[in-house]
């Protein structure tokens, strides 16, 4: 990966003194209030949603700042071997137990699509960071937020992201289990010209609210993922630009995914956990940053925009990424970049193993993937003495239970 330039940050403390100017304690652990089940839904289900995130989360600051923060922090992007639309990690509730035991607050650093809005949810940061280098996923991020801005509830979320209309009077209640949520979402068939019309509205509403400039080859790459949901709908799967011959979980699957203990945790399993990502959505606090892992820009411009701010990061979740990291020149910014993260003391990587060959011995039976987590602050010491350049020893040393 080619070293990047890092560019001044000039006005970051005015742009998050925006984002956060109503943020004065972080949001609390307990989960939101929702309808009672009893409520019928009906056309009220927008003032529920409305009441619910007013609960969640601190009042929606100015949207002018957001597209300003994502150029600012943002580098030119690169290539990677899949588009990834979807995660393909079967694992990712393995550490929900944990990640929900968490103090709430902090900042959340994470890479990749939709496994975030999970973990966002079990974490309750008050300010995220999505860092990819492929400028494509900083797209679908902004269309994820367009969705959530959009959305009066679970079903109408994912009606949106396959283009099917919605239907307001026939909506599960606010306790309904996933699986409900999926069945209604696909209650009527997808319309094409309202998926075109979603799709529009959300090009406009990133550059003419969220101050985010979208070139010609932006808008040909937006069209052609959104074009892509549409055309699978729910049962898409995670696709590797050549084709390995292996069968990767549908977004379906991904969904009604289960923690160990059995319990659906993702982040449009309950009312609460959407909601809670729907408020931060909303409010301009989870923004996509195009970013080498081990460059020279976007991360050492976030740790010197949550240094000048008095922040602090709590997750990072790095999914596998660091097995492209391995090479010593680059691997040693990486450890530069981590390092230079302002964090707070128990601040946790989240890791994703998949097994390619060496099963990982957290490995649940079942699944190619294992997802553990560790201090930020061991990992850094332990590197920056004897550095590991194992992916397999980085995945498996220093994990908590």
């Amino acid at each position: 990966m080619a070293p990047k330039t890092l560019r001044p940050l000039p006005r970051l403390a005015p742009v998050l003194a925006l984002l956060l100017a109503a943020a004065c304690d972080p949001p609390k652990h307990e989960p939101a209030a929702s309808a009672p089940a009893s409520a019928a839904p009906s056309a009220s289900a927008a003032a529920r949603a409305s009441a619910v995130v007013s609960a969640s989360a601190p009042a929606a600051p100015a949207y002018g700042p957001f597209g300003e923060l994502v150029r600012s922090l943002s580098e030119p992007g690169g290539d990677f071997i899949s588009d990834n639309l979807i995660s393909n990690e079967t694992s990712y509730l393995q550490t929900a137990d944990a990640l929900a035991a968490r103090p709430a607050g902090g900042v959340y650093i994470g890479v990749g699509p939709e496994q975030n809005f999970t973990y966002l949810a079990l974490t309750r940061p008050r300010l995220a960071f999505i860092v990819d280098i492929r400028r494509d996923n900083l797209l679908q991020h902004l269309y994820y937020r367009f969705l959530f801005e959009e959305a009066e509830s679970r079903s109408h979320f994912l009606a949106l992201l396959v283009g099917r209309p919605y239907d307001a009077a026939t909506a599960p209640p606010a306790d309904a289990d996933i699986d409900a949520v999926l069945k209604h979402a696909e209650s009527k068939a997808p319309d094409p010209k309202l998926f075109a019309t979603t799709v529009d509205r959300a090009m406009k509403r990133m550059q003419e609210t969220y101050g985010v400039t979208l070139t010609d080859k932006d808008k040909r790459s937006l069209a052609r993922m959104t074009q892509v949901f549409f055309d699978k709908q729910i049962d898409l799967r995670f696709e590797l630009k050549e084709n390995s011959g292996r069968k990767y979980p549908s977004l379906r699957e991904l969904l009604g995914g289960a923690d160990p203990a059995g319990k659906k945790r993702g982040f449009l399993a309950t009312d609460a956990a959407f909601r809670f990502v729907q408020a931060m959505e909303r409010e301009g606090r989870v923004v996509p940053i195009v970013g080498d892992f081990a460059g020279d820009g976007a991360f050492p411009a976030i740790a010197a925009f949550l240094q000048k701010n008095d922040l602090r990061v709590s997750t990072f979740y790095v999914s596998n990424v660091e097995q492209y990291l391995l090479e010593p020149p680059t691997w040693t910014k990486w450890i530069r970049n981590v390092a230079a993260l302002p964090r707070m003391d128990d601040a946790i990587f989240v890791r994703c193993y998949l097994d390619q060959g060496q099963k990982h011995p957290k490995q649940m039976e079942g699944h190619r993937t294992a997802t553990v987590h560790a201090k930020i602050g061991d990992f850094v010491t332990r590197e920056q003495k004897t550095p590991t350049r194992s992916w397999f020893k980085i995945a498996t040393e220093g994990n908590l239970d």
